[in-house]
Parts: C-alpha cells; structure tokens; sequence
C-alpha cells in the first residue's frame, strides 16, 4: 500500500488520509482542514461499509459472484475527486487530478 507521502505526490492532490473500518481519522497530509479530514474517514468507511452489504445482499439473493472483496472507490465531482483503497484516500481537484497515476499507486497494493 502507498504511504500518504507517496499518495501526496499524484498531481491535484490536496491530501491523504488513512482511516480505520469505524471511521476514525488517523494520520492526514496535506492542506485538508481536520475537521474535512474527519468528515472524509467517516465517508469513506460508511461508503465501504454500505458497498459490502449490497454486493454480500446482491450475492445471496442472485448467486452472482464477482462484487468481493470489495476494494474501493472514487467520487467525482465538478471540482473534487476522492479516492479510496484499502483504508487510505486522496482529495483533490478534479481538473488538475491524475486518475491514471493514483489507480497505478493503490492497484500497486491490491495487485502486487
């Protein structure tokens, strides 16, 4: 998995969280405002936790295979992007970020 440091060096990139399955903030990077930082964990673990239960539903009801284990996800907005993997995200400008680059640097962890 990148540390944060290395998740700070995608370009657009305005900080790097981790957090943990609950929610909680542990260590951030970058310009976010720590209440920001807060708010994001707290998204972040409720959007995986929500995702986990829909595809375990979606499994048990269909028997169709293929939505676990759940890996992560990315917002994105007019102006903001997100990017979630393995409990560590990234924050950034939508137009200035490298998509290709921050899927390079978390698939590292999920695939290497």
């Amino acid at each position: 998995m990148p540390t944060l440091d290395q998740l700070m060096s995608i370009a657009g990139v305005q900080g790097a969280i981790e957090f943990t399955d609950k929610g909680e903030l542990g260590d951030m990077r970058g310009t976010l405002e720590r209440s920001f930082a807060e708010t994001a964990a707290q998204m972040c673990a409720a959007n995986m936790a929500i995702y986990r239960m829909q595809a375990t539903g979606w499994f048990k009801q269909t028997g169709q295979q293929g939505f676990l284990p759940e890996r992560g996800f990315a917002f994105m907005g007019l102006d903001h992007v997100m990017m979630s993997v393995a409990n560590k995200a990234v924050i950034g400008q939508s137009i200035d970020f490298d998509y290709d680059q921050a899927f390079r640097l978390f698939n590292a962890h999920v695939e290497g």
